[in-house]
């Protein structure tokens, strides 16, 4: 066998040390080896997990690296596959490696299939590799052989091996899964998309989750840097497709979608079947008329960007529009800027069970003189189609997972597919590289408002405004979003677009300027049944609390998930006249095994409950019925009795009568109720979002800053006073975290012609209202403005909302544009590459690590000379950025540090930097100071990380050399 890896000789500070795999005949990149060796060491321990690889990353050679892995391991392998395309693409990279050809290898699959040239060894688990179609698995199910053999390879460590894993959740299968796991076997998810809409998870039979379990990632920007896959240029073209339609047209489609939304009661049927109702052979007249104008508008929308697409895709929602589009665009005419201008396209149809193909408008067979109706296999046709010997490939959910065509350039989602996994792997089929078109980018083309609703739903959690995300998105590992942001960040024009389309929509529907200030239901949430939404308990005043328990079996612990629901006018934060028209709960959420905390503003108790649904937290029935015990009862009264300074605010309590009540009961007040005052900020950050329009604030805000504060509303009027209120409450309730020495908190303004009812927001509270109006004190305050504005802990609101414009320039900031906030965005984001910890502490600070020969270059510096040393340079230019004057400062914290060390030699010192001070002088400087800094960081950002790189390789190769003699 050929060894695991092979280290490359590192003999400076700027080498990076890669691991290096050869399977079969081919080499890895540097990132599916590095995916490899964690998948090597989750097989030897044992480990449950998922990898998760972007749409052309290479996973059936990852997959072909772990059989070969278990093999050595000594342990059996089951491979799992959605369908036997894949099988076959799978096996081939198999029998490119010359160690496994000693392995036993079996198989599963339909009767029918033969795989392979020689013998085949069907349908046992005694095997060293098993390759099977999931389908092929769950029809064994009443096979009482199957099922011991199940265990026993679960007995022997066995691994399954779950290739497109999301595909892989269903019921049955989940039954084999179990068995496996039960037995002492682990599982590994491979996949481009983990999530599903029915919440179902492959890994939890193994206690894992693909969303949290991360073996390893392959990022979107590695795999594109290594030229395997292309970028995706997007084309929103649902306004283009709307003006052919037309708008009578528009509204029959959207009622259809709402009629078809009220039958399924899911969001992504309706949304697959959107057009589909106006296909159907017993269709009305009318929506036979829709169905030709959908058609033709299609037609129209490929051929204005047919001119430089070598092949296009089309993915429609069901087969007679699928048939309907084939035959409309066989007899079209290849536009002027094709190199076949003029002349049909050869299109092809393609579903599960038909294909059928049409050449200079006619259909025939697969080749050329061949009779149609001649029955045509999938494989074959893609072959033709690599062959550069079609046009067009037009497809119902038949040309997605598996689907390798690299000179796909054109993809049309003709459809309204709202689930991010399809229409990823949808886009996957045109992001694949091909040398010899030299295909650039693909571009995909959505008429349906997909990509609209996906964006949204990235750019909400990006923006930490979770309100309009679904679950899905809402409860995604940072990772897997990243692949999502990468993917849309990777085509500048994109955001432009989705603003028009907004806008398009906001004209379409005549949207008015009322401020909406609950968080409104959207109905591509998932909250499941009536029956399993939470049954809020009373807990304190004007406060209920749910809560659900789920076991771990990897940590073979309970975690809980709670939600606490306040009513704001019943606990007095809000007043009788502002609850006429504001909503009145407020739910906040937490997971104790992700930490995630989410809060939202509900105009009933109902929505409020469909909210903690919809982030995971269900009804319980047997947690529910269970009574509390005593043990549990004496603490939950000992902990009631720790808050007197909170009556009444607190009091009085509910007596639990269930082990749901109780728990929940013990979780709010446990650590001195710090549950209780983390979901109490959560929901009064969510209260002064709504009233200045402002997303990601800090729950420690220290003010708030009125423009034009006589022209506010009186609806953010009241919820800023609810807000003040809240502060009040916080403070009684944690005096160390939010009272005014801890956590000073005012509403401030410009204007001293201020009315009284304004400055009643701050009534019966210790809040301070202040109000600015002389010039001096305006100056001297800029610094702390501005630093304030960068920290998210201050923020401005006018009668329309936020004006962070004004704002900025009473801060003093030089530009106001998107293009400076990009600037400043992208400060940030350097600053947390650069620090040691690799991102920003809590305290709004980082620590930069410099060596004794760097921190002596700073000292001997001179006055606008480059250092040669660029961790050096960089802090230099920070402190700097730091100075009053533009100069090197003669004194300071980090000149002192800098001092001390160079009198004691120490051999490195960290240099702490404010962050939020940093930021603030760096949006105050010119635009050409701002760009060398960027250019300065970014330098010191690609030093830190090679030499990072080299040093940990050169601790691994010391670590490997100490394991190999402790073994000799």
């Amino acid at each position: 066998m050929r060894p695991l890896t092979k280290l490359a000789d590192a003999s400076d500070e700027a080498s990076v040390l890669h691991l290096c795999r050869v399977v079969g005949d081919k080499q890895a990149e540097p990132y599916q080896a590095r995916i490899m060796f964690s998948l090597r060491e989750a097989i030897q321990r044992g480990r449950s997990g998922a990898v998760l690889a972007p749409t052309g990353s290479g996973k059936s050679l990852k997959a072909a690296a772990a059989a070969e892995d278990a093999f050595s391991l000594g342990k059996p392998i089951l491979i799992l596959h959605p369908d036997v395309s894949l099988l076959r693409q799978n096996y081939a990279q198999l029998q490119a490696i010359p160690s496994l050809r000693e392995a036993r290898l079996a198989f599963f699959v339909a009767k029918t299939e033969v795989i392979g040239d020689g013998s085949m060894l069907r349908n046992t688990l005694d095997a060293d590799v098993i390759m099977a179609t999931n389908m092929s698995l769950v029809n064994k199910l009443d096979d009482e052989d199957f099922l011991r053999g199940l265990d026993e390879f679960g007995q022997r460590g066995g691994v399954a091996l779950i290739d497109e894993g999301h595909k892989a959740a269903a019921e049955q299968l989940s039954k084999i899964l179990q068995r496996i796991a039960r037995a002492g076997g682990s599982g590994i998810v491979l996949t481009a998309t983990p999530f599903r809409t029915d919440g179902q998870d492959p890994l939890d039979p193994f206690g894992a989750s693909i969303e949290h379990d991360l073996i390893d990632v392959a990022t979107y920007d590695e795999v594109l840097a290594t030229g395997r896959t292309v970028r995706t240029r997007f084309d929103i073209a649902t306004g283009e497709f709307e003006r052919h339609l037309g708008a009578d047209a528009v509204r029959l489609i959207e009622t259809a979608f709402l009629a078809l939304l009220a039958e399924n009661k899911s969001v992504d049927q309706a949304s697959q079947q959107a057009f589909s109702r106006f296909f159907k052979p017993d269709a009305s007249e009318g929506d036979s008329a829709i169905a030709e104008l959908i058609v033709a508008a299609l037609v129209g929308i490929w051929a204005k960007r047919a001119g430089n697409a070598v092949l296009a895709m089309v993915h429609c929602d069901s087969v007679e529009f699928a048939k309907a589009l084939s035959g409309a665009l066989a007899v079209q005419r290849l536009p002027e800027e094709h190199p076949r201008a003029g002349e049909r396209p050869r299109v092809a149809f393609v579903v599960a069970g038909e294909i059928r193909v049409w050449r200079d408008g006619r259909e025939t067979g697969l080749k050329l003189g061949e009779e149609p109706g001649r029955k045509i296999k999938r494989d074959d046709l893609l072959n033709e189609a690599r062959a550069g010997e079609f046009d067009i490939l037009v497809n119902v959910n038949a040309l997605g997972i598996g689907t390798d065509v690299p000179q796909t350039d054109l993809n049309i989602l003709a459809c309204q597919e709202r689930s991010i996994g399809p229409v990823k792997q949808i886009s996957g089929r045109g992001e694949r590289s091909h040398k010899a078109t030299r295909k650039t980018h693909q571009v995909f083309v959505d008429v349906g408002n997909s990509i609209l609703r996906i964006f949204n739903d990235i750019d909400a959690m990006r923006r930490n405004d979770p309100e309009r995300c679904r679950r899905q998105v809402r409860g995604l590992a940072a990772p897997i979003r990243e692949q999502f942001e990468a993917w849309f960040d990777k085509d500048p024009s994109l955001r432009d677009q989705i603003e028009e389309r907004q806008r398009q929509i906001r004209l379409r529907l005549g949207e008015s300027d009322r401020e909406q200030y609950e968080d409104p239901l959207d109905p591509s949430m998932s909250w499941g049944e009536e029956d399993t939404l939470p049954l809020p308990k009373p807990f304190a005043s004007g406060m209920m609390a749910a809560g659900m328990r789920r076991y771990d079996s990897e940590s073979k612990k309970f975690s809980s998930r709670l939600a606490l629901f306040c009513d704001l006018y019943q606990s007095g934060i809000y007043s009788a006249e502002a609850v006429q028209d504001l909503p009145r709960w407020l739910v906040a959420t937490h997971d104790e095994k992700t930490g995630a905390q989410q809060a939202f503003l509900c105009s009933t108790l109902d929505v409020a409950r469909k909210y903690a649904a919809f982030v995971g937290i269900r009804y319980d029935g047997e947690y529910e019925q269970s009574s509390p015990s005593d043990k549990q009862r004496r603490f939950l009264a000992s902990l009631q009795k720790e808050k007197p300074q909170a009556q009444p605010w607190l009091v009085p309590f509910e007596e639990a009568r269930s082990a749901t009540q109780i728990a929940c009961g013990i979780d709010l007040l446990k650590d001195r109720a710090a549950l209780l005052v983390t979901l109490l900020a959560m929901g009064a950050t969510r209260l002064i979002e709504r009233a200045t329009g402002a997303h990601s604030l800090q729950p420690k805000l220290r003010s708030v800053i009125l423009d034009r504060p006589n022209q506010i509303t009186p609806q953010r009027r009241d919820l800023l006073a609810a807000y003040c209120r809240l502060r009040q409450r916080l403070a009684e309730i944690a005096p160390t975290g939010f009272d005014r020495k801890a956590a000073p908190f005012s509403i401030t303004t410009y204007d001293p012609s201020v009315l009284p009812e304004i400055r009643s927001v701050v009534a019966s509270t210790n809040v301070g209202f202040f109000v600015i109006e002389d010039p001096d004190k305006e100056e001297a305050l800029k610094p702390r403005l501005a630093e304030g504005l960068m920290n998210a802990s201050i923020v401005a609101v006018g009668p329309k909302g936020p004006t962070e414009a004004w704002i900025r320039q009473k801060a003093g900031f030089t530009r106001h544009d998107d293009a400076a906030r990009v600037r400043e965005r992208s400060f940030r984001l350097a600053l947390e590459d650069l620090c040691d910890a690799g991102k920003i502490s809590r305290q709004n600070s980082i620590a930069i690590t410099l060596t004794r020969l760097e921190y002596i270059e700073i000292a001997s510096a001179k006055p606008g000379r480059e250092l040669t040393r660029a961790m050096a340079d960089v802090v230099k230019d920070l402190m700097v950025v730091l100075s009053d004057d533009g100069q090197i400062p003669a004194d300071g914290a980090q000149v002192e540090a800098i001092r001390s060390a160079i009198a004691n030699n120490l051999p490195e010192l960290a240099i702490e930097l404010p962050v939020g001070r940093l930021c603030a002088r760096y949006a105050q400087q010119t635009v050409p100071n701002q760009k060398k800094i960027l250019k300065t960081l970014e330098r010191a950002a690609v030093f830190k990380k090679n030499r990072d790189a080299f040093l940990r390789a050169r601790q691994q190769v010391s670590d490997n050399g100490l394991r190999a003699g402790a073994q000799r």
